[in-house]
């Protein structure tokens, strides 16, 4: 008889196979769940966000480990610059949004009293050092600003200090100018917003600070389009009119400024067959101003009021036609008002559209102590410019401003840095270097002061390095800095000024 045996056992080589397989899993399965584990902290806890290992507009899983190998070699003072403006960026995110300081009250001082300066008393952040300081060529290029400007730091009576803030679309959102003019009203007094279109001529004019409504009724031409041959486009670059119907309504934003008023100032042409211009403050008795003149002229209507919230309405009666560019939001206590006149879209050159002697009326009536430009982001496009061509008409429009206002000041910003997608990797673009070296060129030519915003950002690859920073400091455009961004620009700015002045300050002292 025969027995076969059936074995239960698995082959030799199945049970190696087993082992093996639960061996690994068993060394893999921990790995796993630690990985997912990071995973999830990374994106639950904020101060792990510059970990995690994808954020919306990044090109690849993984580019915060992937992308720098891509940027290139970059020498050790390269490194150092993006690391010292990466950690710029963090300090001025995290302080508290600057709140006016208690302002003594105004001083009367009557004419003569005194040959110098008014005593300077160092304020708290007033040794902050600057990132990226001014360039000063000959050390006195701001002096007569300055001298203002301590005038308003005094808190003497009737001193206010004006600056007149041309850019493009850089500044199109009031967000650069707005960061720069809350840190300078903070500091030195809050004399109001300052000037406001009277309509926007795009979509990217904003003034947060200014509650402002408007009806569809004005037509309007914009500088940059060089529509008026008269050259008389405001001091805001923008002109509009109506023959009957169009309304705009300003008033100090409640909740995004100091909320008051103590005077408007409504700009507008008179002109042949000019039209009756309708105004109300608040509840009060409307005004209404006829237009119509023999010559053609800018004039302005003023309204002073006591210090509180105001609303003004003002309107286009039918009729002929009324002309007008914008109205100043201003309070008459000592400190500074900081105008954002964005200039969207515009090259560099645009602003010699102006006639000369319409930007000298409106700039002797703004009373204005200074100007800053910041051009560039445009001119970028035009493939075929040179250093040279540039500078060039950066100097024309510097000549042209300091013509119609022979002592003001004048301080040129740099643009931002721009970026270029060349596959995964973000590179600046070439042409920036050579627009910052041109204007530095112009501005020391012109005896104007220079600050290199491209520098300050970190130079070389800055774009794609504040696109990847966590919060986002510049848009997916790569040319255009977030709201963030608008409040490490500012404090960049604000601090580079503030270090100057005091210097001025000890120097004269």
């Amino acid at each position: 008889m025969t027995t076969t045996t059936t074995s239960t056992e698995p082959p030799a080589d199945e049970v190696v196979t087993t082992s093996l397989r639960w061996s690994t899993l068993g060394r893999v399965g921990p790995a796993l769940v630690v990985i997912t584990a990071a995973v999830i902290a990374v994106f639950s806890v904020p101060a792990l966000a510059p970990y995690r290992p994808w954020k919306p507009g990044d090109p690849v899983p993984f580019w915060n480990l992937l992308g720098r190998p891509f940027e290139g070699d970059e020498s050790r003072d390269a490194e150092q610059r993006h690391e010292e403006a990466a950690e710029f960026a963090r300090e001025a995110l995290a302080e508290e949004t600057p709140v006016p300081v208690a302002r003594p009250k105004p001083v009367i001082v009557e004419p003569g009293d005194g040959d110098g300066p008014p005593p300077y008393v160092r304020q708290p952040g007033d040794d902050k050092p600057a990132k990226q300081p001014l360039e000063l060529f000959t050390g006195h290029e701001l002096d007569p600003f300055f001298a203002q400007l301590a005038r308003s730091d005094a808190s003497i009576d009737g001193a206010i200090t004006h600056v007149v803030h041309w850019g493009d679309s850089a500044i199109g959102l009031d967000g650069i100018t707005g960061a720069i003019r809350q840190r300078m009203q903070a500091r030195f007094g809050d004399s109001g917003h300052g000037f406001h279109l009277m309509a926007p001529p795009n979509t990217s004019y904003r003034h947060d600070a200014v509650k402002f409504s408007h009806n569809d009724g004005w037509e309007q031409c914009f500088i940059i389009q060089n529509c008026k041959k008269d050259g008389r486009y405001g001091l805001g670059g923008a002109t509009f009119w109506s023959y009957g119907g169009a309304e705009s309504v300003f008033a100090p934003h409640p909740e995004r400024s100091a909320g008051a008023v103590t005077g408007f100032d409504v700009w507008y042409l008179a002109q042949p067959r000019g039209g009756n211009l309708w105004m109300r403050v608040d509840k009060e008795d409307p005004v209404v101003v006829d237009t119509e003149s023999e010559q053609v002229e800018d004039r302005w209507h003023h309204f002073e009021l006591e210090d509180g919230p105001h609303e003004l309405r003002v309107r286009a009666n039918p009729g002929g036609q009324t002309r007008v560019y914008g109205v100043t939001l201003e309070r008459d206590v000592p400190g500074v008002t900081w105008d954002g006149l964005a200039l969207v879209g515009a090259f560099t050159r645009r602003l010699g559209n102006y006639d000369e002697q319409h930007l000298r009326e409106q700039l002797e009536h703004r009373q204005a102590d200074l100007a800053v430009f910041m051009f560039g982001g445009n001119d970028m496009i035009r493939e075929s410019l040179t250093q040279d061509q540039y500078e060039g008409e950066y100097r024309e429009i510097l000549q042209l401003v300091k013509r119609a206002k022979p002592d003001i000041g004048c301080l040129v910003m740099a643009p931002l840095d721009h970026g270029d997608r060349q596959g995964v990797r973000i590179v600046s673009k070439p042409i920036v270097p050579m627009l910052v070296d041109a204007q530095r060129a112009a501005a020391k030519a012109e005896g104007c002061a220079f600050f290199d915003t491209y520098l300050a950002m970190g130079g070389e690859g800055s774009a794609g390095r504040w696109y990847r920073q966590e919060p986002r400091l510049i848009g997916g455009d790569l040319g255009h800095a977030t709201m963030k961004g608008h409040v490490v620009i500012g404090e960049l700015f604000y601090r580079a000024l503030l270090s100057a002045y005091v210097d001025y300050r000890e120097r004269e002292g």
